[in-house]
C-alpha cells in the first residue's frame, strides 16, 4: 500500500451530487471490487491500481477553517470518492479534525451533513457527530461475510456495520442504510430490509456496469464464485429487466417493513 501526503487546493468542493463534498483522501484502503471511484486514477494520472494507494490531504483542516466562514449554507457529503473511515484515518484522524472544526464553529449551523462509510471506526467520532446535523449511513449490500470479504476485502464485516448503526440510533443520530450495489444472485433484499428496519430510511442502488468498474468485479467473482457467474453475467444483457425487478421488490419491502426508500438509483 502506497501512502503519500499531499496538499489540496480546497476542502469543501461544490458538487453535482449535493452542495459540497469533502474527501480527505484520494484512493481508499477498502479495495472494493465494485468501486466506481476508480476513475480517479485517470483523472489524477495515478499509476497504482485502485486499492493500492492512498494520498492523504494533510492540509484539509487549515483549508476548512477558512472555507467554513465564506461558504454559503448547504449540505456537506463526507465522502463521495473515498471512505473517510478507512484504516488510514486511525493514524491521521483527518475526518475527526474536520468534524471538530465544524462542531466548534458557530458557522456549523449553516450546514447539514451526510457521512457514508463501510467502517465501524466511525463509532470513535459519535461524540462529535451527535453535535452536528448528521445523517449517518453504512453501505450494506450483502450480509454474507464470505462474499463481503471478496468484494470489500478491507471494510468492516457487515455485522459490525449494522451494530454501529444501531449504536448511533440509540444515541439519537439519524441513520440510513445504503444498499449498494444490489448484486444479482448475492444480495438478498428481504434479509437486508429486515436487518435495517430500525433505520430512518434506505437508499437502493443498482449495479454500475461501466467497464472500468465491471472488469475488476467479474474477475473477483470468477475466481471465488464461478458457479454463480453465469447468472450474474445474464444481468449485463438484461439490465432493464434487472432494474425493474429490483424496483418492484424494493417497493414491496418498503411497505412490508415500513422502511422509507429515499431513492432507487439506476446507472
Amino acid at each position: 500500500m502506497k501512502i503519500k501526503e499531499i496538499k489540496a487546493k480546497s476542502c469543501m468542493t461544490k458538487s453535482k451530487l449535493t452542495d459540497y463534498v469533502i474527501n480527505p483522501c484520494v484512493g481508499c484502503q477498502h479495495g472494493c471490487k465494485y468501486c466506481y471511484a476508480v476513475f480517479m486514477e485517470r483523472f489524477m494520472n495515478i499509476k497504482e491500481d485502485w486499492g493500492d494507494f492512498v494520498y492523504v490531504k494533510i492540509n484539509y483542516p487549515e483549508l476548512l477553517k477558512k472555507e467554513i466562514k465564506k461558504n454559503k449554507p448547504g449540505n456537506v457529503f463526507i465522502s463521495s470518492v473515498t471512505d473517510c473511515y478507512s484504516p488510514i484515518e486511525g493514524k491521521y484522524k483527518l475526518t475527526r479534525k474536520i468534524l471538530e472544526i465544524f462542531a466548534d464553529s458557530p458557522e456549523s449551523k449553516k450546514f447539514t451533513f451526510e457521512i457514508l462509510t463501510k467502517s465501524a471506526l466511525v463509532k470513535r467520532d459519535f461524540d462529535l457527530i451527535k453535535k452536528l446535523n448528521v445523517d449517518l449511513g453504512m453501505t450494506i449490500n450483502c450480509l454474507d461475510e464470505k462474499f463481503s470479504r471478496v468484494v470489500e476485502p478491507f471494510a468492516s464485516p457487515p455485522k459490525l456495520r449494522v451494530e454501529a448503526l444501531k449504536e448511533a440510533k440509540k444515541l439519537g443520530i439519524k441513520v440510513f442504510g445504503f444498499i449498494s450495489p444490489v448484486f444479482p444472485g448475492f444480495t438478498d433484499l428481504e434479509k437486508i430490509f429486515k436487518e435495517l428496519k430500525f433505520c430512518d430510511y434506505v437508499w437502493v442502488e443498482c449495479l454500475n456496469i461501466k467497464k472500468s468498474t465491471l472488469d475488476r468485479l467479474l474477475s473477483a467473482l470468477k475466481e471465488n464464485f464461478p458457479e454463480k457467474l453465469k447468472e450474474f453475467e445474464n444481468i449485463l444483457h438484461n439490465y432493464e429487466e434487472y432494474y425493474l425487478q429490483i424496483k418492484k421488490e424494493a417497493r414491496r419491502l418498503e411497505k412490508k417493513y415500513n422502511l422509507k426508500i429515499k431513492n432507487i438509483v439506476v446507472h
